[in-house]
């Protein structure tokens, strides 16, 4: 007989189980290979090379390369966590404290935000005219901008920056800016030492 967990659920079967590390295990060989050549020289064998899956075990999961980008742009949010937690945690006297806080959590948990910048507008070239995956794309940035916003929320309530903006609109303007930052350094390793300074400039209350 079968038996249920506590809440009425069955457990995962085995196959279950292996079904969804094999989904994991490709999505993150997605998040480390698309990093290597970019997203338009990348293939499917690229994704699963040496890794001891098929391109058949790639196609159960996953309709298209495309949609597998999608989905490795989620894991790349999921692997973020709640970072704005971690700000708030640390309860920061100030705006600069609370900026550090969190790039230092980003740098943690995604150490290659620049490339990414670069890898996504690859995508987001080639399929600027497909609003089946553009609209998915610009959902994702709109969640984006929401964890973002949680955090020019907590500084507009103690002060620290312009209301003139709404924080939904600074968050846009503060991902325009380290996407700008971004590009500068991956095509021309520009120095990206004055970030914050340029961070602080913008938001600082007015």
């Amino acid at each position: 007989m079968t038996q249920v967990d506590g809440a009425g659920q069955r457990p995962p079967t085995k196959f279950q189980i292996k079904r969804e590390r094999t989904r994991s295990d490709l999505l993150r060989l997605g998040i480390e290979r698309f990093l290597i050549r970019g997203y338009a020289p990348t293939t499917i064998e690229d994704v699963v090379r040496d890794s001891g899956y098929t391109r058949g075990a790639f196609y159960f999961h996953f309709g298209s390369k495309e949609e597998f980008f999608l989905e490795v742009l989620r894991a790349r949010r999921d692997l973020r966590g709640e970072w704005w937690a971690v700000v708030e945690a640390a309860e920061p006297a100030d705006l600069a404290t609370a900026l550090t806080i969190a790039q230092t959590e980003f740098a943690r948990t995604d150490p290659q935000g620049s490339r990414w910048t670069m890898v996504i507008s690859e995508f987001a070239d080639a399929n600027r005219d497909d609003e089946s995956l553009m609209a998915p794309l610009r959902e994702l940035h709109a969640e984006w901008c929401a964890e973002l916003g949680r955090l020019m929320t907590y500084a507009q309530e103690r002060g620290w920056c312009r209301t003139d903006l709404t924080a939904d609109e600074l968050a846009q303007d503060v991902l325009a800016i380290t996407a700008g930052y971004g590009f500068m350094f991956e095509t021309y390793r520009a120095n990206p030492s004055r970030l914050m300074d340029v961070y602080l400039r913008y938001l600082e209350a007015r």
